[in-house]
Parts: structure tokens; sequence; C-alpha cells
């Protein structure tokens, strides 16, 4: 019995040579920041839109390449905020990775340990608020950010938090394999917090490190050595996390122009001003998303708008866009994302206009229900009840997708319809971090997301 969603679909992942071909500029400048290829790639490329989405989302969340030189808040700061996020949900794919790409920018190993003082325990706490199930984030949260950071450094914070829900809901999802130069950088600083790799290694996994390497990755980072731990440990290496430097800024902009190009291709015919980016998902997909409006970085609505489109497409969806609002509601029903589900309600009034009304109901009802006592919706398709099935599974952080959810959807979904379904819950769990933030930095006016999406001046959310 295949363990992970990724390993059931292992077969259908696309070639590293072939992505390596094609998108080689995006993936070195990736490798430069957390120091690997991540593994989530072939698998991502088995359906196409998800490859785009991860790319165009992951630097204009970032702001890259501009945070390597300097704008937006303290880069290691964003680490901070991408690590504590991804720990507080429960994903040890992305705690690993993005405890790697802080450490890289620079980040205190003690702030990583929850130890940071000033603003790096201010970034931490509304990192952690905002990743909760259901989100924690107080006013308190965002004003102890705001006593240290402009409006503009404070939106590059939220904007990684949101990223690292895309990341966190995909790469935990799927149980996306860890790769060992990664396990072998991160495990001395980790392990004290509990954190082991879990279902992201497959068992046997190797030879343990030698304590050489423990002790001397501890020892850089001002930690108490540790003894190897042989049932998840990697191969041999230094341990060692290079810290940025004039080098990897060069080698970052060597590869920022052909990212660039590659970016502004998938988001051809998307603005990044407020008006026309609303307007054209008005048009392309029947509602605007006005969270939107909140943000200030064109980069990052350009990015958002694009993502939304392009997985909400009909040309392109394989598990189809009744699917795909559906598991999305139960997704928001469970996250407690209350005007996220109004949304997609909306949406499935627009896009489906002869779905049941009482399918609707119903799914709200499997959302909210536990697991145990949930029943399915009547009306379903085979292929819909294993989407909602698994949307069902998926919702939580930490995941609750088990063997036997693998087994039991898998012979009902094809390699590329898991891929998108994960993808859209990805993204569905960005928007819900936005929506928590915004809700606590400035007290909802909902308005019916009937309306223009310009007429809502702040959304609540899970």
């Amino acid at each position: 019995m295949n363990e992970t969603l990724a390993q059931q679909i292992e077969p259908e992942r696309v070639s590293g040579d072939e992505l390596e071909q094609s998108q080689q500029p995006m993936l070195r400048m990736i490798r430069e920041l957390i120091g690997v290829t991540p593994s989530c790639d072939p698998i991502l490329d088995i359906w196409p839109p998800g490859f785009r989405t991860f790319n165009v989302l992951v630097p204009s969340l970032l702001n890259l390449p501009g945070a390597m030189l300097g704008q937006g808040p303290a880069k290691e700061l964003v680490g901070i905020a991408l690590y504590t996020s991804s720990r507080a949900s429960g994903c040890p794919y992305c705690t690993a990775h993005h405890c790697s790409f802080a450490i890289r920018r620079g980040a205190n190993p003690q702030a990583m340990l929850g130890r940071g003082v000033g603003v790096e325990a201010a970034v931490a706490d509304l990192a952690e608020a905002m990743a909760m199930v259901p989100p924690m984030v107080s006013e308190a949260h965002v004003r102890a950010v705001e006593q240290h950071l402009s409006a503009e450094e404070l939106e590059w914070i939220v904007l990684a938090v949101g990223l690292g829900g895309f990341l966190n809901k995909f790469m935990d999802n799927m149980g996306i394999e860890l790769e060992a130069r990664t396990i072998a950088d991160v495990q001395a600083l980790l392990r004290p917090t509990g954190w082991k790799p879990g279902k992201h290694v497959r068992s046997p996994y190797g030879v343990e490190p030698s304590v050489h390497s423990a002790a001397s990755a501890a020892h850089r980072l001002a930690l108490p050595p540790l003894p190897p731990e042989p049932t998840w440990a990697a191969t041999d290496t230094s341990g060692d996390i290079p810290l940025d430097g004039f080098g990897s800024y060069l080698r970052v902009l060597r590869q920022a122009p052909s990212a660039v190009r590659s970016e502004k291709s998938w988001t051809k015919g998307v603005s990044g001003r407020i008006g026309p980016a609303l307007l054209m998902l008005e048009e392309q997909v029947g509602y605007g998303f006005p969270v939107l409006a909140m943000l200030r970085s064109q980069k990052a609505v350009k990015a958002l708008a694009t993502a939304i489109r392009d997985n909400l497409d009909p040309d392109t969806t394989r598990v189809g866009i009744e699917a795909k609002l559906l598991a999305g509601l139960v997704y928001a029903g469970h996250v407690q994302a209350h005007v996220l589900a109004d949304e997609l309600i909306y949406l499935i009034d627009r896009l489906v206009p002869d779905a049941d009304p009482r399918l609707v109901v119903a799914t709200r009802r499997f959302a909210a229900a536990p697991t145990a006592v949930s029943e399915f919706p009547q009306g379903l398709t085979t292929e819909q009840a294993a989407a909602l099935l698994l949307a069902k599974a998926a919702a939580p952080s930490p995941s609750q997708v088990s063997e036997i959810t693998v087994a039991t959807v898998g012979p009902h979904l094809q390699a590329d319809e898991i891929v998108e379904l994960m993808v859209w819950l990805g993204l569905l769990q960005t928007l819900a971090r936005l929506y928590a933030f915004f809700d606590a930095a400035m007290p909802a006016v909902d308005a019916d997301p009937g309306t223009s999406g310009l007429g809502r001046t702040a959304v609540a959310g899970g």
C-alpha cells in the first residue's frame, strides 16, 4: 500500500531532466535560496497550471529578487515568519525548508527555537497565529509588529505567511519526499523542537550521520551537541548552512532576468493594479476576490490574480469546476473561513448554475461534521465523492491524509486530478490566511459577495 499521495502518483511525475531544460532559471534561483531543487517540482508539473502557480507565487510573495537587495523587511524576519507558520501548521517538509531558508538569510537560531525578542518575537507570534486552525490572529498581534515595521514591511511578512499556507497545504497533504541534503542541514537545530520528517522520508531511509556532523552543526548554532538518530537521519554531510553573501546575491541576480521572463509569460494579461485585476477576475472567473484590494504590492496582486484565474480555468481543469468548488467548500468549512465559504458558494451559483442547492447545503454539513459521523452529500459522481473525501482529510493542519485515504481515493482520481485538488486547496489556504490577518487588522464591514469586488472594505476568514 502506498503511504502518501506523492508515492501513489510517482509513476506520472515529470522527469528532472525535462524540468531542468524547460525551467532552468527558476529552478536555479530556488536552489540558491534553499540549497536544493525541491522534490515537489516533478509532482507539481503533472498538472502544469500547478507548477505555474507554485512558480508565480513563490518569487512574487517573497518579493524576489528585490528582497535579496534589501527591499522590504529584513529578509531574516521573512524567514522566521515562514518557519514559524510552517511549524504551527504541522508540515515537517516546509518546517525543514523554511528553517534552511531562514538561517541562510541570517536568522537568529534562538529565534527559530522560540526564544526571539523584540521584532523577532512579534513576527513569530503573528505568523503562528495566522497559521493556526482556526486562526487566532488578534489586533494585538498586528499592533505588536507595527511597533517595529512599516505598513509595507508588514505586508511582506503577511504575504510570506500566506505563501506558507500554499506550501504547507500542498507538501503536507501530498507527503512530498524531503531531500537528504535538507535533513542534514537542519536536523541538529530542529531536533530539540521535536521535529521529525515523518512521512516525508521513505523507510528505510539510509544510514545515520556521523556524530561529528551533528556536533559540528550544533556548535555553529550555539546548541548542545546531539546524538545521531538512525531511524530517520540522512547520510553524512557537513550540516553547515551557508549564509547569504555577495556571491549568493550575484547568483540569484544572474538567474533573475530569465526567471522574470518566464513569470511575465505566465502572468500575461493580468494587471497588478487593483481595479483591472479585480475586473479581470470578475469577467474570467465570475468573482473579483476583493481581499486583493487590501494589498499594496502590485507584484503580489498580479501573482494572486493569476493563480486564481489559472485554477478556475474551465479549459485546463481535470477534476472539474464543480468538484473543485465543492472541495473548496469542504476546506473552508473545516477551517471556519466563513467569508471564503460564502465566496465559493457565490462562485458555484455563477459557474455551475445547474448545481442543486441541496448539494451545497449537504456539502457544508459534510464539512462541519466530525469525520466519523459525516454523511456524504447525495448526487455526487464517484470522482466528485473521491474529491470531497480527499478534501475532508486534507483540510486540517496537520494533514489527515492517511494510507487509508490514499487507498480509497487512488482508484477514482487520476494523478493530475490529485495534484490539481491539492494546489487548489493550497491556494485557498493562502487566501484564508490573508483573510484572517485583515480581519484582525481592520474590523470587517462585509459586503454581499455578489456585489462588486471593490465593495468590501475588509474581509473575515479562518
